[in-house]
């Protein structure tokens, strides 16, 4: 089995498709958020959202990783990152 710490979770999906409830429940399960807080709660998201803007360039720049360890993070963005 792998230990945690060897990992990144990366919540990706369009707007509006769930990704905040994920990882809302991904929290309650202990998993610790990775976001920068740039996007408050609102009406539309009354929980907040969870969101760390550095995800969007993962293809391009991977520096951020290595100190996210044990994190997840979310993104609205589309996804193509090479496996590694």
């Amino acid at each position: 089995m792998t230990d945690r710490a060897d990992f990144v979770t990366i919540v990706s999906g369009l707007p509006r498709s769930g990704t905040s409830m994920m990882m809302g429940m991904l929290a309650a399960g202990g998993v610790p958020p990775l976001t920068d807080e740039l996007r408050t709660a609102n009406e539309d998201n009354p929980r907040g959202y969870f969101e760390f803007e550095p995800v969007k360039d993962l293809p391009h720049d991977k520096g951020w990783v290595a100190g996210a360890r044990r994190s997840r993070s979310s993104t609205s963005w589309p996804m193509n990152c090479p496996r590694t």
